[in-house]
């Protein structure tokens, strides 16, 4: 893979990612969207994983990734399409984390972790989660798709986590975002 392969995959992945996954975060500050903001599931999710972001994040995500396959002539069959599967994937791949953090030692039928908060024995973990789990599944899926192989999905894993954790920074520097 040619170093101008590499940058185009981590352009496709990453650039609709970022811009569609802040957007959604200042339409959640603005409170804007309302009518979306429906959890998935309260029991098994929190409060903070909704249909909003489930719909908006992946529809965003396409019509970048549109925008930008058009701008930059990627040449990408389907662009809409791999957009809104590679959003979807990175919505999905979150939930596994959010459904621990609400069942951790925990009797049946109590709450777990709050939403958008840490748990206080594991907070190195989920950290760590919470900057890897929507990276992993990005990966695996353009992985999946047939788009690269595995050995650049590690390094796109690597690139996309890195990303995250530090506009994740950036974000909270900027207000917002609450918490790393």
């Amino acid at each position: 893979m040619t170093m101008n392969n590499t940058f185009r995959h981590i352009l496709v992945v990453l650039v609709p990612l970022i811009f569609s996954n802040v957007i959604h975060m200042i339409i959640v500050k603005r409170n804007f969207l309302n009518a979306f903001n429906l959890p998935l599931s309260v029991k098994l999710f929190g409060e903070n994983k909704t249909w909003r972001g489930f719909i908006f994040v992946p529809v965003l995500n396409g019509m970048i990734l549109v925008l930008l396959n058009a701008v930059l002539r990627f040449d990408i069959q389907y662009p809409a399409l791999l957009g809104f599967i590679l959003g979807l994937a990175y919505m999905v791949f979150e939930l596994p984390n959010s459904f621990l953090k609400r069942k951790l030692g925990l009797p049946a039928g109590q709450g777990g972790i709050k939403p958008g908060e840490q748990h206080n024995r594991m907070k190195f973990l989920f950290s760590v989660m919470d900057k890897t789990d929507s990276s992993f599944g990005v990966a695996l899926t353009y992985f999946l798709l047939g788009y690269i192989g595995l050995r650049f999905a590690i390094c796109l894993f690597l690139i996309n986590a890195f990303t995250h954790a530090l506009l994740s920074q950036l974000l909270v520097v900027l207000g917002i975002k609450k918490n790393f």
